[in-house]
């Protein structure tokens, strides 16, 4: 990779927005998009990869809580604009309550159970890689590393959110994922005092950290980690199905929502061009709207 920062034509860097190890984010503000391209100036395979997997999501219907994917701009890709930016970053510097929390945990394991029934492995799941928009609503971003179809993975991801087995299956990002909700729910990385080679190792002896403390929430990530899930859908459904209930009555396996309730569809309309009252005006614990059955 040369020295030399190339930028896509009209932009300069008053408007980055964020930079990984692959690419720039660029924020256009006459569209209030962004576009993420390689610094070198030329198209790169983890661009090539994340336009072939944002195509295959638009074949698919899309997902709202998944960045809308606006085409490819040069050597990069235009994607809608998380003007919350990261939720790790976010939560530095705001409160938020558990209900929230909550409620972007099952929007996050929403997305990936799309993204897994599309045919992606994300391998890169943690609270950078998660977006928040100018609604709050949680966005499963950054497919750079991910794999399509089996292709290579392109990645490698920290210790303590690292699957101990084969990295090409749904588990492996099922444990990833029990990592961040333990991160969102706990404000700390799993065994956040360790080295990277003695959380591994205790990964792979299957001995994890504690989650009790952090309820039903801490039963599902406990799950996650073990292995007891093989879809992230079944993930879904545990989280779903405690959301509406009061706390005494919540669990890992009860899966029965609030009467007269359900979840509102959630079809790729970008949340950025419509109103925000739903999200923030509704009880913490809902999930976008009620509707009536």
């Amino acid at each position: 990779m040369s020295d030399e920062i190339h930028f896509p034509s009209g932009f300069t860097m008053k408007d980055l927005v964020a930079y990984g190890n692959t690419a720039l984010v660029l924020l256009d503000r006459s569209t209030d998009t962004v576009v993420k391209a390689s610094p070198d100036g030329e198209p790169s395979d983890a661009t090539a990869v994340e336009q072939q997997i944002y195509e295959r999501f638009v074949q698919r219907g899309g997902h709202k809580g998944i960045l809308i994917y606006h085409g490819t701009f040069e050597w990069g890709i235009r994607l809608e604009h998380a003007s919350y930016g990261n939720i790790r970053s976010y939560l530095e510097y705001h409160p938020a309550d558990e209900l929230r929390r909550i409620r972007w945990a099952f929007q996050v394991a929403e997305a990936l159970a799309f993204a897994h029934q599309c045919g992606v492995i994300h391998r890169d799941i943690n609270g950078f890689n998660v977006l928040l928009d100018r609604c709050l609503d949680a966005k499963l971003a950054d497919f750079a590393g991910s794999s399509l179809d089996g292709s290579p993975l392109l990645i490698g991801v920290t210790a303590s959110h690292e699957y101990p087995g084969p990295l090409l299956y749904t588990e492996a990002d099922i444990f990833a994922l029990g990592s961040t909700l333990y991160k969102l729910m706990n404000e700390s990385r799993p065994y956040a005092g360790l080295s990277d080679t003695a959380i591994k190792e205790r990964y792979k002896r299957g001995e994890f950290a504690e989650t009790e403390s952090l309820g039903f929430v801490g039963r599902i990530i406990k799950k996650c980690w073990q292995g007891e899930y093989k879809e992230c859908t079944q993930v879904v459904r545990d989280l779903e199905g405690n959301i509406f209930l009061p706390p005494e009555q919540r669990s890992s396996t009860n899966l029965v929502i609030q009467p007269g309730l359900r979840l509102s569809p959630t079809p790729a309309t970008s949340s950025a061009s419509g109103d925000c009252a739903e999200t923030r005006g509704s009880p913490a614990g809902m999930l976008y709207s009620p509707t009536e059955i």
